[in-house]
């Protein structure tokens, strides 16, 4: 155990003046039997922190306790990431998610105050292993929304009266037990929620489970020199360890997977082509999405492209509308969907499509490195993805011991031309570990 002490001293001769003030005020002194008053200092406090600061679990209660020589006119208060809360010289706490936090004490006596820092690592417990009947493939789905998007209402395909679990049961039937079917999740935002019947397992070292999508290889690009690429419609990729065992994917369980985006979208190897081209290359993590309802004309119009069909606004500032084109005349915005607007929200990635043709008939959509779903081809190591890759809001890694739960949705915000809005196409998720499939993690 270390002590841990004040990190930053504070002035204290204004304390001391109001205290000589007060004593000879009062005459008061230790000559006349009187005693000093408490004056606290850095040394006064201590707490016992382990080498390396406090560690816990998610959902499990942190205690710590504060020493003090005296609490004569003491306060104590805590801040957690720079947030109060509750807790005074006893301080008992529960992470709902792993991470790393920064946790403040603040120690005051009127104007005399100190703070000590400590560093908390919230972990979980371990996973329970899969029971011998368990599949490898998708058993549940949650939720589905798609956002606008030629495919929507088609990838499974909407008919009339349909309610959100009948669309929920028609992703299952397509994309579950290895069905090997596609759904759509439109543009970006549009999301899938689906589940196991079983916890996939974090190996060290090792992928851990593969989306399975569309995307190939461009077979003609008329830029010879340019890297891989073709039709490559990226989906983040989100994951949940089920730590209070009640079979849902609750709000606070969700990581995002980093892709190699989030790490550095200047790593690409199309990022400058791609500012060349005047692609908007920014990653933005906490973008929001609105859609907005076409009238019934538009929607039911044969006079077919329409460059204005569907509004839609974002919060960095940005607008314009989804095209609907001469291929998908079907209504493009969820029919099952009650509301007139649509909001999505997560991490935009850079716009990976660039027309190489130049003339408008040869668009390329290239292979971000690593990461997300739809973006390699199913057979390449790069479909799969290692649990260790999810990072908490904070962008920090965090050790899951598995996941039950994974949210995909599409994470690129661009229309390309003829080829339409880049929307990504899920058609099943397997545990690689159930599989035998041992495919060694990056570096």
């Amino acid at each position: 155990m270390r002590k841990n002490l004040l990190k930053r001293p504070i002035r204290l001769l204004a304390f001391y003046g109001v205290c000589l003030w007060a004593c000879s005020f009062a005459s008061c002194s230790e000559d006349e039997g009187g005693t000093e008053p408490y004056v606290l200092q850095q040394s006064d406090i201590t707490v016992d922190e382990p080498e390396g600061g406090f560690t816990t679990q998610v959902d499990q209660l942190l205690h710590i306790e504060v020493s003090s020589v005296s609490d004569e006119g003491v306060t104590y208060s805590w801040t957690l990431d720079g947030e109060t809360i509750p807790g005074g010289k006893t301080l008992d706490y529960m992470f709902s998610q792993g991470g790393e936090y920064i946790l403040t004490l603040t120690v005051s006596q009127g104007s005399v105050s100190y703070t000590y820092t400590f560093t908390v690592t919230v972990s979980f417990g371990e996973v329970d292993p899969a029971p011998e009947s368990a599949t490898p493939y998708i058993t549940k789905i949650f939720d589905y929304m798609p956002a606008v998007g030629q495919f929507t209402n088609t990838l499974p395909v909407y008919e009339e009266g349909n309610t959100q679990n009948d669309m929920n049961q028609k992703v299952l039937d397509a994309i579950g037990h290895n069905n090997r079917g596609m759904i759509s999740l439109g543009g970006f935002g549009g999301y899938v929620v689906l589940g196991f019947d079983h916890t996939i397992e974090n190996k060290a070292g090792l992928r851990d489970f593969r989306v399975l999508g569309n995307a190939f290889d461009a077979a003609a690009n008329p830029n010879p020199d340019a890297p891989q690429g073709g039709s490559c419609e990226p989906g983040v990729i989100m994951v949940a360890y089920d730590k209070n065992k009640n079979g849902m994917p609750d709000e606070d369980e969700w990581y995002e997977i980093a892709g190699s985006a989030h790490e550095d979208p200047a790593q690409e190897s199309w990022y400058q082509m791609a500012v060349n081209n005047g692609n908007d290359v920014s990653l933005y993590r906490n973008y929001e999405i609105t859609y907005y309802r076409p009238n019934e004309t538009m929607d039911s119009s044969l006079d077919v492209p329409l460059d204005e069909y569907i509004r839609w606004e974002d919060n960095q500032g940005h607008s314009g509308y989804k095209v609907k084109n001469i291929y998908h005349n079907q209504p493009y915005f969820p029919q099952w969907y009650e509301g007139d607007e649509l909001t999505f929200r997560g991490t935009c990635l850079p716009q990976n499509g660039i027309d190489e043709s130049g003339q408008g008939n040869y668009f390329v959509l290239y292979k971000f490195r690593y990461g997300y779903a739809d973006n390699e081809t199913n057979n390449a190591d790069e479909s799969s993805i290692d649990i260790d890759w999810a990072v908490n809001s904070k962008g920090q890694y965090v050790s899951l011991p598995g996941v039950d739960f994974i949210k995909i949705y599409c994470g690129v915000n661009q229309e390309n031309g003829w080829l339409g809005e880049c929307s990504t196409e899920v058609s099943g998720v397997e545990d690689l570990h159930l599989l035998g499939e041992e495919i060694p993690t990056r570096e």
